[in-house]
This record gives structure tokens, C-alpha cells and sequence, in this order.
């Protein structure tokens, strides 16, 4: 275990010890134990720091996927950076078009998938071949 580690779970048996074996108690004490110690603060938030920095990072790009930093997608935004709501009229025409998306769907429509190769079609043939209903007798 990491020398930091070792530490935080020297200071957590103790926090147990002095909460009377109350593990909520014991947590509330080891928090306020971290705010007056650096070194306690510093190992317990260690492991964290990668996965808080890039959530800081997404919230304030508004990335949702870590790709689409810095853009504004589709719609435009106010003045104080909220997505303007869609117009009337193309909401009319989404809703009227047989080839929109519903409720539920979240994905645009893809191709039909790509000819399979002459290896790809035996080993299919192979698996139905071999799970085809024998003839009763």
C-alpha cells in the first residue's frame, strides 16, 4: 500500500475507534480531521484527482462526450449561453416527417451494413448448418 494510503487508513481506525465503532460518525470525524490536515486532506483526495479534473473540464466545456469541446452544436446560444429553444415551425415539420426521430430514439438512421466477406458468409453457413433441425424418423 502507498505511504499515503497507509496514512489514510491509520487516521480512518482511529476515527472508528474514536466514533465508538460508528462508521457514519467515524466519517464525519475523519472529513473534519482532513480539513485541518493537509496530508490527511492531500491522500485522501489523491486517487480522485484525475477523474475530478476532467469532470471540471466537461462541465465547464459542456462536453458530454470529450470531443465536442469549445463547439455550440446545433443551436445557437442566448446571451448568457443557453441553447435558444427550437422554432415552432421546425418543431411542426419534425413532428409531421415520417423519416424523423421519436421519442425514443436517439441514434440517425444508419446504412444497411457492408457485404460480408466469402470467410465471414462460411463460418455463418457453418453455425446454421449445425444448429438445423434434423429430420424425425
Amino acid at each position: 500500500m502507498a505511504r499515503g494510503q497507509d496514512y489514510v487508513k491509520a487516521k480512518a481506525l482511529e476515527a472508528v475507534e474514536a466514533a465508538g465503532g460508528n462508521r457514519h460518525e467515524a466519517a464525519l470525524l475523519l472529513r473534519v480531521w482532513a480539513d485541518a490536515d493537509d496530508k490527511l486532506y492531500r491522500a485522501l483526495t489523491a486517487p480522485l484527482m484525475g477523474n475530478l479534473t476532467a469532470l471540471a473540464v466537461q462541465r465547464a466545456t459542456g462536453a458530454s462526450d470529450g470531443h465536442a469541446i469549445g463547439g455550440t452544436g446545433g443551436r445557437k446560444k442566448g446571451a448568457k449561453g443557453r441553447k435558444q429553444p427550437i422554432a415552432e415551425a421546425d418543431l411542426l415539420a419534425a413532428i409531421g416527417s415520417r423519416s424523423g426521430q421519436t421519442m425514443s430514439s436517439y441514434r440517425q438512421s444508419a446504412a444497411p451494413p457492408g457485404q460480408g466477406s466469402a470467410r465471414h458468409k462460411q463460418a455463418v453457413t457453418l453455425l446454421a448448418s449445425a444448429y438445423r433441425r434434423k429430420p424425425s424418423s
